[in-house]
């Protein structure tokens, strides 16, 4: 499981959320050899400027899923990236150098979609300090929209948007799920959905600010709303969810519709696939107990795309392969033969 409706941006999203790598630029630069003297125990080889958190916490998560667990060494690089007041920018390569300010103009500063995934990451791997202080960071972040709808920005000082509250809210949630902000945020999602007699009925806009459909965000709001991570294998899946007055099932309907030709979500509006979306998707069907042919479809069309998504241009990609470990948990599929990769021992042998 990494889209943020900019295009330019578009390229550095391919592990999730959507999606999914968030492009946040930190505002810093350093030497290769600082850049090397901090990156003991970072998993995967492809460029971390922009989303080493974001793709070293889903191959935690990943790896917790199929019950391996990351060693010292990986989590003790996801804790020295923590910034002072809980939240984790994208990537610090000198963690002797304080976090960047929050600048939502620029995208630099503590990221929601990195903290959220790396509060999931160290939770699960019994870092409690580190994980409930990136909790308060969350919180402390909500704002309204100009809706006067509590959600969670990308950058502290922005907007709310989908993605963010999503990621978000599995953290909230997960602590406190009938907290006021819970409940804030859980409407902030659900005001998102499109009804079903509309042109995509069923998916979810970006933002308030942002309306139309948009898959990654869609994906993204029925993760938080139905999703876990770590992942725990599905049960028996019923048919596709059908389009009705349910918010969260409507969400389901259309994210199964998208992927009962072949499996794969696109990055609509834009052009090409998103198989980190595609991934989440097929995850959160499984915990909502529904979608058995889309979810078979989609999980056919990751194995397909494994290697050209994972394993792109000769690269590891952590994140990637955290999806996929998650994927194959909930689908009670081998990861150790999952598209002709063995993804633990590839992820693995990667790590620095």
């Amino acid at each position: 499981m990494v889209s943020k409706l900019r295009a330019v941006l578009k390229s550095t999203r391919n592990t999730f959320i959507a999606t999914c790598a968030i492009a946040l630029l930190i505002g810093t630069s350093v030497s290769p050899a600082q850049a090397a003297n901090s990156d003991k125990g970072l998993y995967g080889t492809t460029d971390p400027t922009y989303s080493a958190v974001y793709n070293q916490s889903l191959a935690i998560l990943g790896l917790d899923s199929i019950g391996v667990g990351a060693n010292r060494a990986a989590m003790t690089w996801l804790v020295n990236q923590q910034c002072a007041d809980g939240g984790f920018q994208a990537y610090r390569p000198d963690t002797n150098i304080p976090c960047a300010s929050p600048d939502p103009e620029n995208f630099t500063g503590p990221s929601t979609d990195q903290t959220a995934l790396a509060a999931l990451a160290l939770n699960a791997q019994g870092k409690f300090v580190e994980s409930k202080k990136a909790l308060t960071w969350l919180k402390r972040v909500a704002t309204k929209d100009a809706q006067g709808l509590t959600g969670l920005p990308t950058i502290q000082g922005g907007a709310p948007d989908a993605i963010a509250t999503a990621l978000g809210y599995l953290v909230i949630n997960d602590a406190a799920p009938t907290s006021a902000l819970a409940k804030s945020l859980r409407a902030y999602l659900s005001a998102l959905v499109t009804p079903c007699g509309q042109e995509r009925g069923g998916a979810a806009a970006y933002s308030n600010e942002v309306p139309g459909a948009n898959n990654s965000a869609t994906a993204h709001v029925y993760f938080g709303l139905k999703g876990n991570a770590p992942v725990w294998k599905a049960g028996k899946l019923k048919a596709n969810p059908r389009c009705g007055a349910n918010k969260t099932t409507r969400l389901g309907s259309y994210l199964a519709n998208q992927m009962s030709t072949d499996g794969l979500l696109s990055y609509y509006p834009y052009d090409g696939n998103d198989f980190g979306a595609t991934a989440a998707t097929v995850i959160s069907l499984g915990m909502a107990g529904y979608g058995k042919q889309s979810v078979a479809k989609g999980l056919a069309a990751l194995k397909k795309n494994t290697k050209s998504w994972a394993l792109k241009d000769s690269q590891t990609n952590a994140g990637a392969i955290g999806w996929l470990m998650m994927v194959s948990k909930s689908t009670g599929t081998n990861p150790k033969k999952f598209g002709g990769v063995n993804l633990v021992s590839t992820l693995l042998a990667s790590q620095k």
